[in-house]
């Protein structure tokens, strides 16, 4: 019987110590549940809307309620920043149906973690037309908005391009910057960056472009 304690505790001080094991093939997204401020709106359940995944035969591998922090305005009838989390697998996130206007029905969730990478485009054309712009020179844009870089790559948008001279090369320049700073960068023309995936769509109505 004390043997048969003694590794019951031994299981649980490891359970404790490891914590749960998240696979860098998954990835979070999420749509605000419908709930609105001053008791307005009905909030969508995580198993109603998990429907929408599972129906196009995505598996829904953990799920949760969560906040959006920040970019909630406070108003009756706005959202109350409540949204619905899944996670998926990496590969599913191109799948993600979309609405009529061929909008992504949900969107990447990037607000657990202290940083973010955002990019832009850095101008370089197939048959080495256009000017590329090195990662130093577009970093000035976002040190003139009091944003700090903490980290900066060359790295290609994950997208097919057509091979023709004068197209896009999909090479991007991107930045590890807060969380926080997410919203600054986006006015100057940045978007967030998930690696092999570009999110090319912000809260205010840009395209969407996932890697297939």
């Amino acid at each position: 019987m004390r043997i048969w304690r003694l590794l019951t505790l031994v299981a649980v001080l490891t359970g404790v110590m490891t914590g749960p094991v998240f696979s860098a093939d998954t990835v979070k997204v999420f749509r605000y549940d419908g709930s609105l401020q001053c008791g307005m709106g009905q909030a969508v359940p995580l198993d109603e809307m998990a429907k929408e995944l599972t129906a196009v035969n995505i598996k829904v591998l953990s799920s949760e309620r969560s906040v959006v922090s920040g970019f909630i305005i406070a108003l009756c009838g706005a959202l109350t920043g409540i949204a619905n989390v899944y996670e998926i697998a990496k590969d599913d996130l191109p799948r993600i149906p979309a609405d009529r206007q061929g909008v992504k029905r949900f969107q990447p969730w990037i607000y657990d973690g202290p940083s973010i990478e955002v990019a832009k485009y850095d101008g370089s054309l197939q048959c080495e037309m256009g000017r590329p712009v090195s990662l130093d020179e577009m970093e000035k844009e976002l040190r003139a908005a009091d944003i700090a870089v903490q980290a900066k790559a060359k790295k290609t948008d994950g997208i097919q391009h057509p091979q023709m001279c004068g197209a896009s090369t999909g090479m991007m320049n991107v930045y590890r910057i807060k969380t926080s700073d997410l919203e600054k960068a986006r006015v100057l023309g940045f978007v967030l960056y998930i690696e092999g995936i570009s999110v090319a769509r912000d809260r205010r109505g840009s395209n969407v472009a996932m890697r297939p």
